[in-house]
């Protein structure tokens, strides 16, 4: 089957747009953190609120979006993520700030496990890579967020994040308007793959085969992983270089922001390694690099620091896309909840890695957060071996 490249265009720029306002949200705490005299703790606790709104409910939205037809939570969550995190910068107190941050991240939450259904059907018969464009969409727009609402807040202070607002609100227009354009020639698409699959679950959300599930929640558990150090570092980077090394926000959110592009080429090289390769093996050596380049960014300066915040981020983000994949084809019956596991629940997870690394810095200090680090791949690295390959994949 042939891809649908305006569905794919469409949705990945809107991942992109809605995934500009995650982004932002680190680098905004940044410029706010004086303001309300926040702790690492407290910063912690925002991200945490952000990241359990836009992503540890998205199975319940990938449940939904299994069971009912809801495209219009596409260009409706990508609105309603640019009205939050606009309102940061007009925020009076810390409880409106983590308001702020929590309904940003539920329009998150609303856009991807719909807008990520509706990629497998637009990406034909090259689903790794057709998750990998849609993937890097979002990737890009994590990338350019620290960036934006660097620029935004230099050119007209905290009162600048308004122009979220403005930019979620033209992408979410431009995806009302082209709603047609994604869904018209993938529902049939779904309905003969679904029916071609039935036996497989029987219909149901919870009738897989004992070694499914096993597979599925190891998978979880791998991209939790991942996601304690992908959010620790867009977290705790800019802070340590800003409250601890006393650099320039700029500084910190280019470094930030070379971390994440680096993720967005991973991601493009991802998807097509794992349809060569396979997803297993992918993930193994993901893992393992990702230990091997903290350990050497420990001990880095000048020159180098750029160059193993963009090696690490190109490893840390490359298996985004892929692990997407891999859970829409263990649970092929249910690929909205499999999306919301992958890019919501286990992603999600990400901001109980960055409250309990909070508590370190707040403890230890800020060096000791990048120590701390190293121990979540090697606890993925180790859960990888036992995730099914692309043998047992295919017998089952």
């Amino acid at each position: 089957m042939k891809m649908n490249k305006k569905a794919l265009a469409l949705l990945g720029t809107g991942h992109a747009v809605t995934d500009i306002t995650q982004g932002a949200l680190p680098i905004i705490l940044a410029f706010l953190q004086p303001v309300f005299a926040l702790s690492q703790m407290q910063v912690g606790m925002i991200m945490l609120a952000s990241n359990v709104s836009s992503s540890v409910v998205q199975p319940v939205f990938g449940i939904l979006s299994d069971r009912f037809r809801a495209v219009w939570l596409i260009p409706l969550g990508c609105l309603l993520a640019g009205m939050g995190v606009s309102y940061t910068g007009y925020s009076t107190s810390y409880a409106a700030l983590f308001l702020a941050a929590l309904a940003s991240g539920l329009g998150v939450a609303a856009y991807h496990p719909e807008a990520s259904k509706f990629t497998r059907y637009a990406s034909g018969s090259s689903k790794a890579l057709g998750m990998s464009w849609f993937s890097v969409g979002g990737n890009f727009g994590f990338a350019a967020g620290p960036l934006l609402a660097s620029l935004f807040i230099s050119l007209a202070g905290l009162k600048g994040t308004l122009s979220f607002l403005l930019l979620n609100g033209f992408m979410a227009m431009l995806l009302w308007a082209n709603l047609s354009a994604i869904t018209e020639k993938q529902v049939s698409t779904r309905v003969v793959h679904e029916n071609k699959k039935t036996h497989v679950s029987g219909g149901g959300v919870f009738r897989y085969d004992k070694n499914v599930i096993v597979s599925v929640v190891l998978l979880v558990l791998v991209v939790i992983m991942r996601s304690w150090v992908h959010l620790g570092l867009v977290t705790f980077l800019p802070q340590y270089y800003v409250q601890y090394l006393h650099q320039s926000e700029a500084y910190a959110a280019t470094l930030t922001s070379i971390f994440l592009f680096a993720g967005a080429l991973g991601t493009l090289a991802g998807g097509p390694a794992a349809d060569r390769w396979g997803f297993k093996n992918i993930i193994i050596g993901s893992m393992a690099l990702i230990i091997v380049l903290l350990f050497l960014f420990l001990y880095s300066s000048g020159f180098w620091v750029p160059v193993l915040v963009f090696l690490i981020g190109f490893a840390v983000i490359s298996t985004f896309g892929l692990t997407v994949v891999f859970g829409q084809e263990l649970l092929s019956q249910n690929v909205g909840l499999a999306s919301g596991l992958m890019l919501g629940f286990a992603i999600g997870m990400g901001g109980v890695g960055t409250t309990f690394l909070g508590w370190v810095a707040d403890h230890w200090g800020l060096p000791m957060v990048f120590h701390v680090m190293i121990i979540f791949p090697l606890i993925g690295l180790l859960m990888s071996f036992f995730l099914p390959g692309r043998e047992r994949m295919l017998a089952d």
